[in-house]
Formats: structure tokens, sequence, C-alpha cells
């Protein structure tokens, strides 16, 4: 059941939960990606 609900919640923490220590940041958004790459329009 873990298994199952691992993805989601990786997506969920990399892409949309806060972290404090990257100043209030998903850790996606630091990534430092070009403005044109698709991976930042979905932020």
């Amino acid at each position: 059941e873990r298994a199952q609900h691992l993805p989601r919640w990786l997506h969920d923490y990399n892409w949309h939960r806060q972290h404090g220590s990257l100043d209030h940041k998903p850790p996606i958004s630091v990534l430092g990606l070009p403005e044109d790459n698709l991976m930042r329009l979905h932020n």
C-alpha cells in the first residue's frame, strides 16, 4: 500500500510543499531550470 502512494507523495513533496530551508519554496523551484523548460510550467 505504501508503494502505491509513494509516487504521489514524492510529487507533492518536491513540486508543491514549501520548505523552510529553501525560503519557503518547493525543491523543484530552486533547481535553476531554464524558463522554457516544461517542468517549470507545472509549478
